[in-house]
């Protein structure tokens, strides 16, 4: 490889790693001048990132971010190893817990993929969150879950120029009709999803979160409609119950801990 390309693959890194590391998006001259690159190198490079969405630009405020190809990057190194090991056990207690099928799903661009599933003993109910399938997030509680996570920018990325499919009568067919959704499983921290999946289920998730807080992943529980014991109030708080001690193991809370003992030490 020639030293131009080594050079200019460098030079991506930088970018993404400066992104990654920032909490509010960047103008061009300022990626330049923390780089120390040429405003026109700058330029090209994140064009040529734009392209393959591993940045995203916010035209309105002329700054740029991290886009979805780099979230879907950072999703695929944390469920091909410890993610999907570590979340066995908590969807073990979960189904113990709900006596309800319960599944772990990540984020893939606007779909949800599901990793893995437990069944409660004797059920012969047979739902469509079989490993490997993938759904549109906007229409289930794992994928809503995670979104509510996101920030406006990101979401407006994410489903600029987006089809909207749907599965059942119950639908949402546009942003605006999925923001106060999000909000919702926001507030409640967790997501409830009645039959705009499959007619008659009924989902409720919440989100798995990392060390910094981002979701990662969701876990959650799906049901026949009228066959639970429990109101969904009370099942979300169990699920929610969960996630956060499936976080727990991942570092979330970790690092405000660490900011405290840092603080008293000092």
């Amino acid at each position: 490889m020639s030293s131009s390309r080594v050079k200019s693959a460098e030079r991506v890194m930088a970018v993404l790693d400066l992104l990654g590391r920032t909490v509010t998006p960047m103008p061009t001259p300022a990626i330049s001048a923390q780089l120390d690159l040429p405003k026109s190198t700058t330029h090209h490079l994140l064009n040529v990132m734009l392209r393959s969405h591993y940045v995203a630009y916010w035209p309105d405020r002329r700054v740029w971010s991290l886009g979805v190809a780099a979230f879907e990057i950072g999703a695929a190194y944390l469920r091909t190893g410890h993610l999907q090991h570590e979340g066995q056990r908590h969807l073990s207690t979960l189904t113990a817990t709900t006596n309800q099928t319960s599944h772990l799903a990540v984020l893939q661009g606007s779909d949800v993929l599901y990793l893995d599933k437990r069944e409660p003993h004797g059920s012969g109910i047979r739902l469509v969150t079989d490993v490997g399938t993938r759904l549109p997030a906007h229409l289930t509680a794992v994928g809503r879950s995670i979104l509510s996570r996101m920030s406006t920018e990101a979401l407006s990325s994410l489903y600029a120029d987006y089809a909207w499919p749907r599965r059942t009568s119950v639908n949402v067919a546009s942003l605006s009709g999925l923001i106060p959704l999000l909000d919702d499983a926001r507030q409640r921290g967790y997501a409830v999803e009645l039959g705009s999946t499959t007619s008659g289920i009924e989902c409720v998730a919440a989100p798995v979160l990392t060390t910094d807080g981002t979701a990662v992943a969701a876990i959650g529980i799906a049901m026949v409609a009228g066959t639970q014991n429990l109101d969904i109030d009370t099942l979300g708080a169990q699920v929610l119950m969960v996630a956060q001690a499936f976080s727990s193991s991942l570092g979330y809370g970790q690092r405000s801990v660490e900011l405290v003992d840092q603080h008293a030490t000092g």
